[in-house]
């Protein structure tokens, strides 16, 4: 039985995301068995619309192009798409025109969010001629619509993407809240398979938990990810101002890129920093420095609304406890593992920030919390890509 996975998306725009990280682990680790995948993505250039089909193995080497570094390090900025694109061209891999990719598969699998007319029109041509898997993320373009941002004309496309969402044969969610989400705002019918399978964390490797002997020393928080309000960061910097000024000797790290939807958030964080505030602001850390970062600072922050939050899992499986506050599936289910929620009915978000500051600015806090970190409690990606497999199993028996 093969599985055919769309790679379009990631061809199109392959940087790096935690999406993007879902489908190189796919490749990375799918199970063997009786369920092959065949990972299709477009052929670059092809007069005649053709199709590469990669093996796991080519699939994984693709996937991981934007997770490493560059092969040359040149002074413009690195052509991620320039670079997944030569590799396309680059395998030995059977071509195809779609008429033989419908033939040759029994399964449409669409692993990624996309808006891409082509892709979603792709989806639709191969659910008139064979069972349709997709993944479900999140519906936020729906329910934090100001944290996005479309250009005009494309609200079709989006719609289009989460109809497929509501009316795909099987849907695997990464989180019951995605599976929520989608049950209640896109009302699709809970007859139809919708299993929850979480994303693993053990593409970092493990760091066993230490304490830090030097207890004088100045605790270092960190908050990665992208500036968008639904994850609060101005929230964040304000709290941790106040718990400066109140006298506390503590840093603060943010990784992340710049809001392209909301000045007001880059405004706020470079304010602070201007005024002296112990803030920094990393905005183009590679994979491998991100690693490095994470691993340096002593309590990882998770504020917000996530669909799940892999860096929760990464920042863990380097040693790097968690404070988290709202709807964070990954680090509930690290509750007492190493993750602790700082969310109290009595304080509001600022209140619950300037709290947590104030308390695990101490070095013996921060080793107490280190201390029950649990590796062996977080997910795997042989787990997810097993189900994964397992669910496109289902549509055929």
């Amino acid at each position: 039985m093969r599985v055919g996975i769309d790679l379009e998306q990631f061809v199109q725009d392959p940087y790096g995301s935690g999406i993007q990280r879902v489908l190189q682990y796919l490749a990375l680790t799918w199970p063997a068995g009786d369920v092959e995948p065949v990972f299709v993505a477009t052929l670059p250039e092809s007069p005649r619309g053709e199709f590469i089909a990669l093996s796991a193995a080519q699939a994984a080497n693709l996937l991981s192009i934007p997770f490493a570094p560059p092969v040359e390090q040149t002074d413009g900025d690195r052509n991620v798409v320039a670079e997944v694109r030569a590799a396309l061209l680059g395998f030995e891999a059977p071509v195809l025109r779609l008429s033989q990719v419908m033939a040759s598969c029994h399964v449409w699998f669409l692993p990624e969010v996309t808006y891409l007319p082509s892709v979603l029109d792709r989806f639709a041509l191969m659910s008139e001629v064979m069972p349709t898997l997709m993944i479900g993320y999140d519906t936020f373009p729906l329910t934090a619509p100001a944290n996005y941002r479309f250009r005009p004309g494309t609200a079709a496309e989006v719609n289009g993407y989460f109809h497929a969402l509501a009316k795909a044969d099987s849907v695997v969610c990464i989180s019951e809240f995605a599976r929520q989400c989608i049950w209640n705002r896109l009302r699709r019918d809970r007859a139809l398979p919708c299993p929850v399978a979480h994303p693993g964390g053990d593409h970092v490797q493990r760091v066993e938990v230490a304490g830090d002997p030097t207890l004088d020393s100045v605790v270092r928080f960190v908050r990665l990810g992208t500036m968008e309000a639904r994850k609060h960061p101005v929230e964040i910097v304000e709290a941790f101002c106040a718990a400066i000024d109140s006298g506390i000797k503590a840093k603060l790290l943010f990784i992340g890129r710049a809001s392209a939807s909301d000045s007001a958030i880059n405004n706020s964080l470079n304010s602070a920093i201007s005024a002296g505030y112990p803030i920094r602001w990393e905005q183009d850390a590679s994979d491998s420095q991100v690693r490095e970062l994470v691993a340096e600072s002593d309590v990882f922050l998770s504020i917000g609304i996530e669909g799940y939050g892999i860096p929760v899992l990464e920042a863990l499986q380097l040693s790097t406890p968690v404070l988290y506050w709202g709807v964070q599936p990954a680090a509930e289910l690290m509750e007492g593992a190493g993750a602790r929620s700082i969310e109290s009915p009595e304080e509001s978000l600022q209140d619950s920030l300037a709290t947590a500051f104030s308390q695990y600015c101490d070095r013996g806090r921060v080793n107490d919390l280190r201390g029950e970190i649990s590796l062996g409690l977080i997910p795997v990606w042989s787990d997810f890509t097993g189900e994964i497999a397992l669910a496109a199993k289902k549509l055929l028996t």
